[in-house]
Parts: C-alpha cells; sequence; structure tokens
C-alpha cells in the first residue's frame, strides 16, 4: 500500500532561499558520489577498472590479498609491503604504485586492522577503518578482507567515508563517482548484501543533514527532506504538528524551544505500518532535530556555538534507520515502527524562552527553565509522550546529541545508553558491537538521581543542580520522568551519541546511529525482545 497522507509543499520562501533548499534536497537524496556493494571481486578485472584500490583487513588475510593483487595488478613490492606492516593499536596503511592497462599510475593502498579488539569495542574497529579511507574513496575500489562477522560494521564504515554534502565549488565536488565496496574471502549473503547497501545510502542520508548549515538545513527542510524519502514507500504514512498548533495542543516544551524562531517547530510521526492484521504494539524511535542551537537565553560562546548545526544527529540518524528499515519492508517481526522527529531552532529573539520560566510539558508535568540551553531533554519530553498517548507502543527508544558530558562519560567512539531492563541494556550493546555504533550504559538510577531536578516552584528544574554527578544519566532520565508520568509501563531506551555523531571524524558527521538502531530493531522479536541480533542488520 502506499503512502496514505498527502506530502506539503513549502510556502511564503524566497527564490533564491528555494532554489537553494532544492538543491539540498537533490544532494540528500540523490548525491552525486555513490557508494555501492558488491558480493564479490574479480581480481583480474580490477587491472582492467582503471581505478585506485584500498585492501582493507587484518595482518594475515591482508597478506593473502596482497599477494593475489602484487600477481594480478602486477605490483611486485606488495607482498613484502604487506608482511612488514604492523598495525599497532591505531591501525597503519603503506601504499604501492602500479601500472593500468592504459599506462596510467594508480595505487593500492593496504589498510592494516590491529588484530585486537577490547571486549566493548568492534572486533572489525571500525574506528580506524573510517579515520584511514574517509574523503580519499570517491570514485575508486574498495577490498574488504574481512571475516563474516565483521562484515556489516567494516561495511558500514566506509559508507561514511564519502561525505556527500560541500558547498565548494571545485570541479571535482560536482563530477558524479562511485565507490565500489567488494568482500574478497567470501562474501556477505544476498540478503545482508542488500541491506548493506540501504544501510549505506540512509548513513550517507544522515551525514548530509547534519553537515549542512543551518541557513539551509531548517527544521522545514528536514521536513521535507523527510517527507520526501518515504514518499511512495508502501506501508508508510505521516502525521505533522506545527507552529502554533504545538501550543494549541499542549506541547509546551517543544514549542517553546522553537517559537522565538522565524523557522518554527515541527513534531513529524512517520509510520510503516507493519503487517496486516499483526495486532502487535509497535515500537517508536524519537530524535532530537534541533537544526541549530544557540543556548537561547542561556546564550552559547562564539567558540561554543560553533558546529551546532550537529544538534540534529539523533533525528538524523532516526531518520535514516526509519527509511533504511521501511525500504527493506519494514521490521521483519512485523510489528509497526514509528519515528517521531522533533524538530526546532533554539535560537533567540521576541518572545523567547527565558531562565525561570515555567512551562506545561505534554505529560502534563510543569518545568522550571534553569538552563535554555538545556533544551534538547525538552523537545524529546514532549515527542516521548506523544508516543505514550498516541501510538500503541511497548518500546521507546529516544536518541541525541543531548550532552556534552556523554564524550566524558563514555568517549568519543561510544555511545551512552539507558534501558529500563538488563536483557534491553545487553541486546543494544551486542548489536552496537557488531554495527560498529558503538555504546556503553549509564546509570539507569532514578532513586539516585532525580534529586537533581528539585524545584520550589513546578514539578522540576529542567537543568541538574551538580553537573558533577552522573550528568548524562540525569539528562536521559528527565525524559524518563515525563514518560512515565503518562503512565506508560513499557521498554526505554535512551542513546546519547553527542560525541560519536561527529568526533571521530573531526568536522564530518557520521552518520552514527542508522547502524545501531536497523541492527536493534531487525533482531527485535515479536514479543518486543532483541531475539537474534547477531544475525541481521
Amino acid at each position: 500500500r502506499t503512502a496514505r497522507s498527502r506530502f506539503p509543499r513549502r510556502h511564503g520562501v524566497a527564490g533564491s532561499a528555494m532554489a537553494t533548499q532544492r538543491g539540498a534536497m537533490e544532494t540528500l537524496l540523490k548525491p552525486l558520489q555513490t557508494v555501492v556493494f558488491q558480493k564479490s571481486v574479480n581480481i583480474e578485472a580490477l587491472s582492467a577498472a582503471g581505478r585506485s584500490i584500498f585492501v582493507v583487513g587484518k595482518k594475515d588475510a591482508l597478506c593473502r590479498a596482497a599477494q593475489q593483487l602484487s600477481t594480478a595488478l602486477p605490483a611486485p613490492l606488495l607482498a613484502k609491503q604487506a608482511e612488514a606492516l604492523s598495525a599497532g593499536y591505531a591501525g597503519a596503511k603503506v601504499e604501492s604504485p602500479w601500472l593500468d592497462k592504459s599506462g596510467e599510475v594508480r595505487k593500492v593502498t593496504l589498510v592494516a586492522i590491529p588484530d585486537a579488539a577490547g571486549r566493548v569495542v568492534s572486533s572489525a574497529r571500525p574506528d580506524v577503518i573510517a579515520k584511514q579511507l574517509h574523503g580519499k574513496i570517491a570514485g575508486q575500489e574498495v577490498l574488504l578482507v574481512v571475516p563474516e562477522g565483521d562484515m556489516l560494521a567494516a561495511g558500514l564504515a566506509v559508507a561514511r567515508c564519502v561525505p556527500p554534502y560541500s558547498a565548494k565549488v571545485d570541479k571535482g565536488k560536482n563530477e558524479t563517482s562511485t565507490v565500489n565496496v567488494g568482500f574478497l574471502e567470501g562474501g556477505p549473503s544476498e540478503d545482508l548484501l542488500s541491506k548493506l547497501n540501504t544501510a549505506a545510502e540512509s548513513i550517507r542520508l544522515a551525514q548530509g543533514l547534519v553537515d549542512m548549515p543551518p541557513n539551509v538545513a531548517d527544521p522545514q527542510l528536514f521536513r521535507d527532506v523527510a517527507l520526501r524519502a518515504v514518499e511512495g514507500l508502501p506501508g508508510v504514512s505521516h502525521t505533522m504538528i506545527e507552529g502554533e498548533e504545538l501550543r494549541d495542543k499542549g506541547y509546551g516544551l517543544l514549542w517553546n524551544t522553537g517559537k522565538s524562531s522565524e523557522r518554527g517547530p515541527v513534531l513529524l510521526v512517520l509510520t510503516h505500518e507493519g503487517k496486516p492484521g499483526g495486532g502487535q504494539k509497535g515500537a517508536a524511535i524519537v530524535g532530537k532535530g534541533i537544526t541549530f542551537d544557540t543556548g537561547g537565553a542561556a546564550l552559547k560562546s562564539r567558540d561554543g556555538m560553533i558546529g551546532m548545526k550537529r544538534d540534529m544527529g539523533g533525528a538524523a540518524g532516526v531518520l535514516g534507520a526509519f527509511v533504511a528499515l521501511a525500504r527493506q519492508g519494514g521490521l521483519p517481526c512485523g510489528r509497526p515502527l514509528h519515528c517521531v522527529l522533533c524538530l526546532a531552532e533554539n535560537g533567540i529573539g521576541p518572545g523567547m524562552m527565558l531562565q525561570d520560566d515555567i512551562l506545561t510539558a505534554y505529560s502534563g508535568l510543569t518545568v522550571e527553565i534553569n538552563n535554555t540551553d538545556a533544551e534538547g531533554r525538552l523537545v524529546l519530553s514532549d515527542g516521548v509522550c506523544h508516543v505514550a498517548k498516541h501510538l500503541d507502543c511497548d518500546l521507546v527508544v529516544d536518541m541525541a546529541t543531548l550532552t556534552g558530558a556523554q564524550g566524558v562519560s563514555t568517549g568519543v567512539h561510544h555511545g551512552l545508553i539507558l534501558a529500563t531492563d538488563e536483557a534491553l541494556e545487553k541486546d543494544v550493546v551486542a548489536a552496537g558491537k557488531l554495527s560498529g555504533d558503538m555504546v556503553h550504559p549509564g546509570l539507569f538510577a532514578p532513586e539516585l538521581l532525580m534529586h537533581e531536578y528539585d524545584s520550589q516552584f513546578a514539578d522540576l528544574r529542567n537543568s541538574v543542580k551538580n553537573r558533577g554527578n552522573a550528568q548524562s544519566s540525569c539528562a536521559g532520565l528527565f525524559i524518563h520522568k515525563h514518560l512515565t508520568h503518562t503512565g506508560y509501563q513499557g521498554r526505554w531506551l535512551h542513546v546519547d551519541m553527542a560525541s560519536p555523531s561527529h568526533e571521530p571524524l573531526g568536522d564530518f558527521a557520521t552518520g552514527w546511529g542508522v547502524g545501531l538502531l536497523t541492527t536493534f530493531l531487525n533482531g527485535l522479536g515479536a514479543s518486543g525482545d532483541a531475539s537474534a541480533p547477531a544475525s541481521s542488520l
């Protein structure tokens, strides 16, 4: 069945701005540079392709691949170079020139992945792969020489290495190209190959949204991109509340966060209906989409405001995951899947939210604002309560670039998670290692931490008293407080991915979260448990 809802046009946008945003939408949905996964590779055909080659694997596998390539290309020194390569703990690479059949000089680059990985680290070492290949592989060949269990994480790491957005005017940025990614020594199943290609497109969609500047990627562009991305997909529909309608319907936290901006707030819900007649409860993924965060009345510093276009990273990852899952026909278990995007610009201007304001949330709780720069938990609280009140779900996942303290808690490569039960926590940790979007648990301890939000005048404040007391865990528990106040009794997962959303690649977005959510949700059983995350994307 095709999407039921009508997809709106934008109104009131100046011609030049509209043209810019049309171009941005094409960049996101039809990028000039693509990444395509192939099941296997013909070594002999590579010499005729006239492209440089990147070979990625651990030492023994890399040496076997180098031996084959040294004869086929030819590149006589390649095998010896592979033997001398030492990955250390951060990986290493070596380059070797070769002449293709047209007489052009090409390169083979061997990328050695460390053999060992700690118990909380993906054995594929996607961090190493992305760091070594990022910005270097457009239009080239990539060979992955990895075991079956590492194919997913390694493949998704490669997918994030061709950033889809740039405003540079040099000619190379406007040329089409394809990265061919193949597997040596056995390839993925047809099912995994299809899902790799779908997930790669969604990762790059998420990257492009986060990398775009805020004068282009505002809440309305994000809304329109989301609607275009799912338009025509069978079983997908949408509902939307935006602007003053949010205020009138009681979404006091989302409305007040975005009300002072000319680019008004939006709550967009995308739904895949699941298997007809299934009668199962749904799962919801909720994303924070702050398209720019000035800090509001608690204005950030000049340097502290740089990069705040990335504060939509959670919503971008959630959207990417939903699009990937919808394109593959929804959740394998047949349950309905909902994607809730909480979109706003935390700006400054007339009527803006102020310190000391007391707001009424969609949960019914009152919130005293003691930090307008702690707005992510506000918009997500209204988002998860929309799920609880209007969508029949027993699993709610929210994801956000929520706190700078997340990087202090779990580092730049691991997101921080809170889960309402231990089995859920373990399933998500496993999905993170399998996909390469690694996570580590925070403290799900509301009885120890919620006093940080005590207020003399409202049900709670929106920022903690003691920033040294598990601050990232406290931020997640603020959302949980609102969710449970509605009477919701199902499972809940919170993902704070502030650092992994870009830190591993510097200024560039990573598309983090698409792999984690698709892997976890593809393993979700009909009863709500993640029955087999290791066997699926």
